[in-house]
C-alpha cells in the first residue's frame, strides 16, 4: 500500500470502527456473553440526591418538589450546593429547607460546578449518591429504577435515559436528538456487554465509596464511571430511569457545549487511559478509546483522509474525487445553512450539515485547548443560555 493510500484508508478505517465497528462489536459481545443484573443485596436505605446550582432561583422550588415526589423503599437526603449564586437562590433555599429535614443546602463561594459537586460528596449521607441538574425533572419511578441496579454488587455506577423537554422546537434540538438517539443506542449495547464507561451528568448515580475528589477542570460524569471501571465494577445505563431536561436550543449553545465537553472530556479520559490498560481492564480500555477519545478525533481523521484523497486525485486516481466532492458539498450546505439561519430560515437539509461542521470544529478546538493547556473550570449552563 502506498503512503497516499495509507493516508486515506487508515483514518477512514478508524472512523468506520468508531461509528459502526465498535457498536457492532459491543452487540456481538452482548449476544455471546451478556451482562445480566443479579440483585442479591438488600436495597439502599438512604440515597443522596446532589444538585449543583448557580443562579437557578426559577428552577429550584420545582426541582426540589420533583425529587421529593419520588417514592421507593429508601429515604431521601437532598443536598443543593449553591455555587456562589448572585440571584435569590440562597434566600429561596433557606426558606425551602426550613423545617424540611430531607433537604439541605450549601452556600459556597464561586468555584465551578465540579467544586460544588465535590462539596456535595463531602456532605452526602447516603451510600448511593445521585447527581442531577436544577433544570432536570425525574419521571415517576426514576429513582426506584436506578437505585435497584445497585442491589447487584458488581454495579459501581449507573445512568438513566435523558429525554428533551423541548424536543423538536428548533433545528439544533432536532439534530442533537438524532445524535442523542444514536448515543443512547450505543450505550444500551455497551451496558448489555458490560463495557460502558460513559454517563449522563443530569442523571448519574454512583456508590459513595468510589468517590475521589475531581479537579475543577474535569467533569464528574466523565471521571466517576471511569473510577468505577478501574475498581473492576461495571457501569450500566438504565432505560427505565427516565428524566427530562432542556435540549440545546441554539447553534451557539451547541458550539459552547461541545467545545467544553470535548476539552474536559479528552483530558479526563486520557488521564485514566494509563490506568485502564488493555492487560488490566481490556473492555474499559476499548470503550474509552473507541467511544470517546477516537470519536472526539473525528475532525482530524477526516482531515487526514481528505488530504490522502487529494494526493491520490493528483496522482491520477479520479475515484477519490468522490470523498472530496462529498466533503465539499457538506461544507457548502453548512455555509448555506448558516446564511439562511441569519435571516431566520433553517431548513432541515441545511441545518444538519451545519450542525456537523459546528460540532467537529468544537471537537478540534477541544484538542487545541488540551495542547495549549487551557482548562475550563467555572462553567454553568446559566452562563451560556442566552443566544
Amino acid at each position: 500500500m502506498t503512503p497516499a493510500l495509507l493516508l486515506f484508508w487508515a483514518p477512514v478505517t478508524v472512523l468506520g470502527w468508531v461509528y459502526a465497528g465498535y457498536p457492532l462489536a459491543a452487540a456481538l459481545a452482548a449476544r455471546l456473553k451478556p451482562f445480566k443484573l443479579d440483585p442479591v443485596q438488600p436495597p439502599a436505605g438512604l440515597i443522596t440526591i446532589g444538585i449543583a446550582a448557580y443562579n437557578e432561583a426559577s428552577q429550584l422550588e420545582g426541582r426540589i418538589a420533583n425529587v421529593l415526589e419520588q417514592e421507593g423503599d429508601f429515604e431521601l437526603d437532598v443536598v443543593i450546593a449553591s455555587d456562589g449564586s448572585t440571584d435569590s437562590s440562597e434566600s429561596l433555599l433557606a426558606r425551602l429547607t426550613a423545617g424540611e429535614s430531607r433537604v439541605r443546602f450549601l452556600a459556597l463561594p464561586r468555584g465551578g460546578k465540579t467544586a460544588a459537586m465535590n462539596a456535595i460528596f463531602a456532605a452526602a449521607r447516603g451510600d448511593i449518591v445521585i447527581l442531577t441538574d436544577a433544570e432536570t425533572r425525574f419521571a415517576p419511578g426514576c429513582l426506584v429504577e436506578i437505585v435497584e441496579t445497585f442491589r447487584d454488587p458488581r454495579v459501581g455506577c449507573a445512568t438513566g435515559k435523558l429525554v428533551w423537554s423541548n424536543a423538536g422546537r428548533t433545528p439544533t434540538i432536532r439534530n442533537e436528538g438524532v445524535y442523542w438517539r444514536y448515543e443512547q443506542a450505543v450505550r444500551a449495547l455497551e451496558t448489555r456487554a458490560g463495557w460502558l464507561t460513559a454517563a449522563t451528568g443530569a442523571l448519574l448515580a454512583v456508590r459513595r465509596q468510589l468517590y475521589r475528589p475531581v479537579p475543577g477542570h474535569a467533569d464528574m460524569d466523565h471521571l466517576l464511571p471511569l473510577f468505577a471501571r478501574e475498581e473492576g465494577l461495571v457501569v450500566v445505563a438504565v432505560p427505565g430511569a427516565v428524566a427530562a431536561d432542556r435540549g440545546i436550543a441554539g447553534l451557539r449553545e451547541q458550539f459552547r457545549n461541545r467545545t467544553r465537553t470535548a476539552t474536559r472530556g479528552i483530558r479526563a479520559n486520557l488521564s485514566m487511559a494509563g490506568r485502564l490498560t488493555p492487560w488490566q481492564r481490556p473492555t474499559a480500555c476499548l470503550a474509552i478509546w473507541s467511544h470517546k477519545i477516537l470519536r472526539w478525533g473525528t475532525p482530524w481523521w477526516t482531515l487526514l483522509a481528505l488530504t490522502g484523497a487529494a494526493v491520490l486525485v493528483a496522482a491520477g486516481q479520479a475515484i477519490y474525487l468522490v470523498p472530496l466532492a462529498a466533503a465539499g458539498l457538506l461544507l457548502v450546505l453548512a455555509v448555506v445553512g448558516y446564511v439562511l439561519r441569519r435571516v431566520g430560515r433553517t431548513p432541515r437539509w441545511a441545518s444538519f450539515p451545519l450542525a456537523v461542521i459546528v460540532v467537529n470544529i468544537a471537537f478540534a478546538i477541544g484538542w487545541l485547548n488540551l495542547l495549549r493547556g487551557q482548562r475550563l473550570s467555572a462553567w454553568h449552563r446559566a452562563e451560556w443560555r442566552t443566544e
